[in-house]
């Protein structure tokens, strides 16, 4: 016999983690790949004018490909790289204080720019992790 549709159903079940975090995570990664690759490009261009070393791209390339991949595991619905989310922006947030204290206007605007990145990232790993902790 069919079940009531009018009365609560005998086996409970638990709601998933909400996919928007998950979502929002990966935009903060996706974002924070995104200002690296920005920076890259502009250290290549001074690279290519002999400004700086070419050595300088490896650590932004690196970064790229760790935020990128991070934020396509946590978009497929993994809640680990989540963790390591919150402490690559975490890091990332503190060296972007740092930086904005020593440096002039349009490094303290750039800064800023990936302060907020980092934070929004963060803040929304943070949220994976928790509602993976409650259920």
């Amino acid at each position: 016999m069919p079940d009531n549709p009018f009365e609560p159903s005998s086996s409970v079940d638990e709601p998933p983690a909400p996919r928007l975090w998950f979502l929002l995570t990966a935009i903060g990664a996706w974002l924070a790949a995104a200002w690296w690759a920005l920076l890259t490009l502009l250290i290549a261009v001074g690279a290519m004018a002999g400004q700086t070393s070419g050595l300088q791209l490896l650590a932004p390339l690196l970064l790229i490909g760790m935020y990128g991949y991070r934020g396509a595991q946590v978009f497929s619905g993994e809640v680990g790289p989540a963790r390591n989310l919150v402490i690559l922006h975490g890091i990332g947030a503190v060296i972007s204080v740092i930086t904005m204290a020593s440096g002039g206007f349009l490094v303290g605007v750039m800064q800023g720019i990936k302060l907020v990145i980092h934070v929004f990232g963060g803040a929304c790993a943070w949220m994976v992790r928790r509602s993976a902790a409650v259920d």
